[in-house]
């Protein structure tokens, strides 16, 4: 009787997930809205009778359980990389020049498809079943935003396939159609609350929501559009696009493919045309190398892939004026002017600022206060100035000789653009620090944000970002933001990020030049701030992704006294200075860098550079002088070419298996 009706459960979820398909992504019903009620009804009558068979790919489960109080961190079997952008002919025929150069050939085949203007995630499959939604976090880790994701109708519970891949990872983009967004919003205002500025705010606000019954009612959608790692044998982008429509995925209907070039600008032209009657937003296209061992081949910089690249639609502009030019002090003491416009709409955003970079920036575009002018706002980023189009009789800016701050002197490298504050203890280099510190992409202590930060400097309460660690809930009910639940919650916080990796450590730290990717190379390099402290330049110097600047600013961190007394109090507290993804175990090929081309018998690439990172290691995607050992499976490319060039060892599959066998 129990096999029976457990047949009778699976075959309704499959008929319900079937009909969830054809009406959420393909616009296709086979039954009347009243047939599809009585299915489901059907189920969960018999779900309920016998609870034990119910299980996560159950339409019945697609809201269900308790809103989560935080994020966990969800590990990317893949990093997820940002596009480098082109916004001209010219640019895309450079970087096809680029890749042809790398490939050493021409005949290489592009998939084209419109960019999606809304949030990118992840999505893990074990066995045809949602297992994790994460979103793309720093590129490495992401949150698990789960309960989330299953609330999108357009997410397949389940794959729709009898023998699905063992582990698959699917990367996407979560939007809302035009017309939802609008309803959003209409409903906001009626209920006197703030509209959404765009469609992608409204996203990212809706799929980060604690309680994933917010989300349940909003009406987001999902396009799959790239392939993360899994167990899975593809060849192309075009055959992984049309296994996931097989899967029961949308996908973007604007798609082309071609080897021209002019093709590919002639259908960025006519897509450009007709995108206002798109129902969704986009932005540009994404022109992609069809074939995964080019892509393989190309490999990525340490920010984005070679194989891609984002042809993007010329951005919303806007006149304005501007109303004064001011200076702001930055973290790490740079003097960056900032224009006070005159507020104006632009992308769907009132601008009441724009930011100049540096002074080269203002003798170049020649701005001065009172000046009518062209801003721009592309892909979410902070506004800038294009052109002045009707000047003044205002001052020429100057650069300023003292901080506005401090009033300290400033200093100017002679081989640098920017304008330092060199005083340590300069009041808004202090207060940028922490925020950087506290910010989501170091060491996200939620509840500690620009206002707050602000408060307790003033109230004296803390001077460093080792002071956070001091605060009591005292000191924070004084504060006119706290009362007494916010205040457990942000102390909760400051005790919980003292797990945050290494890496996040080292970037929340705010050294110079260091950003998120170098933090990681100098945490799974060094391993703990011991061996850092005590790295010489050379050392420091010969780290991957590590050059010549970088390692001088590492290096005189670690030694100035303010420096040292900062890290011996976060170590006091039990903040993490030690990298625990780097082995414990040291072995003859730690520290070493290894690359793989062409195709591996024994295991895959992903394995292979998986067993050399577990031995010390590191896997990288392209050939440098500062490669150990390059690996050469059959049909090796233009890696191995590079390789021999360069006189780096070449090692065949056996000779790296006999070579890690043991260690």
């Amino acid at each position: 009787m129990n096999e029976q009706i457990k047949k009778q459960i699976q075959n309704l979820k499959d008929k319900v997930n079937h009909h969830n398909n054809l009406y959420y992504n393909r616009d296709k019903p086979e039954i009347s809205d009243t047939e599809y009620d009585n299915l489901y009804k059907q189920l969960k009558d018999l779900e309920q009778k016998h609870p034990e068979f119910i299980s996560q790919d159950s339409p019945t489960q697609r809201v269900g359980g308790v809103p989560s109080r935080n994020f966990a961190p969800v590990k990317h079997m893949r990093q997820m990389l940002s596009l480098e952008n082109t916004y001209s002919a010219e640019e895309v025929e450079s970087w096809h020049t680029r890749i042809i150069k790398i490939l050493e050939t021409k005949d290489i085949d592009f998939v084209v498809e419109g960019k999606m203007d809304g949030v990118s995630c992840s999505l893990l499959y074990k066995d045809g079943i949602l297992h994790t939604g994460a979103t793309r976090g720093d590129g490495s880790i992401g949150e698990d935003i789960t309960s989330n994701i299953r609330t999108i109708h357009s997410i397949p519970l389940k794959l729709e396939d009898e023998n699905p891949p063992k582990e698959i990872e699917i990367r996407g983009e979560i939007f809302f159609e035009k017309k939802d967004f609008n309803n959003i919003n209409k409903a906001l205002k009626q209920q006197d609350k703030e509209p959404f500025a765009n469609p992608r705010n409204a996203a990212a606000g809706s799929i980060r929501q604690k309680d994933f019954m917010v989300t349940a009612k909003r009406p987001l959608k999902f396009f799959a559009h790239s392939f993360g790692a899994g167990d899975i044998e593809l060849k192309s982008f075009s055959q992984f696009i049309e296994k996931c429509k097989s899967w029961g995925f949308l996908t973007c209907p604007i798609r082309t493919k071609t080897k021209n070039i002019s093709e590919i600008i002639k259908f960025y032209n006519t897509v450009n045309e007709t995108k206002s009657k798109i129902n969704y937003e986009i932005d540009g296209l994404v022109i992609k190398v069809d074939d995964f061992e080019m892509e393989h081949t190309l490999g990525s910089t340490a920010k984005s892939p070679r194989w891609a690249v984002a042809f993007k639609y010329p951005a919303e502009q806007a006149t304005t004026i501007i109303k004064k030019i001011i200076f702001s002090v930055g973290r790490t003491g740079v003097i960056t002017p900032v224009a006070e416009l005159e507020p104006v709409k632009c992308a769907g955003v009132m601008i009441s600022n724009a930011t100049l970079h540096n002074f080269d920036e203002i003798n170049r575009l020649n701005v001065k206060e009172g000046d009518t002018v062209l801003i721009e706002r592309a892909g979410e980023v902070i506004p800038k100035i294009i052109k002045v189009t009707k000047t003044s009789s205002g001052k020429i800016v100057v650069p300023p000789t003292h901080c506005p701050s401090c009033n300290s002197s400033v200093y100017k490298d002679e081989e640098d653009v920017a304008y330092v504050c060199i005083n340590q203890n300069c009041p808004a280099q202090i207060k940028s620090k922490i925020i950087h510190f506290a910010s989501r992409g170091a060491m996200d202590i939620e509840g500690l944000g620009e206002k707050a930060v602000a408060q307790l400097l003033e109230k004296g309460y803390i001077k460093n970002f080792a002071d956070i660690f001091d605060l009591t809930k005292d000191q924070l009910l004084n504060l006119e933001l706290f009362k007494d639940k916010k205040a457990d919650n942000l102390l909760s916080a400051i005790n919980d990020c003292k797990q945050k990796p290494f890496a996040k450590l080292l970037f929340a730290l705010g050294i110079r030049h260091v950003g998120s990717k170098t933090a990681k190379t100098l945490a799974e390099t060094f391993g703990n701030i011991e061996n850092l402290k005590n790295s010489s330049l050379e050392n420091l110097q010969n780290s991957d992704d590590v050059g010549e600047i970088i390692a001088q600013s590492v290096f005189e961190f670690l030694r100035n006294e303010n420096s040292i007394k900062l890290l011996n109090r976060m170590q006091n507290f039990g903040l993490n200075f030690k990298d625990t993804s780097s082995p414990k175990k040291i072995t003859k090929i730690s520290g070493k860098s290894f690359v793989f081309t062409g195709e591996l018998k024994t295991m895959s690439r992903e394995e292979a550079q998986e067993k050399v990172e577990q031995l010390g290691a590191k896997a990288s995607n392209s050939v440098s002088k500062k490669t150990s050992y390059v690996v050469a499976g059959e049909n090796a490319g233009s890696k191995l070419k590079k390789a021999e060039t360069l006189g780096i060892e070449i090692l065949t599959e056996q000779e790296f298996v006999a070579l890690i066998k043991g260690l």
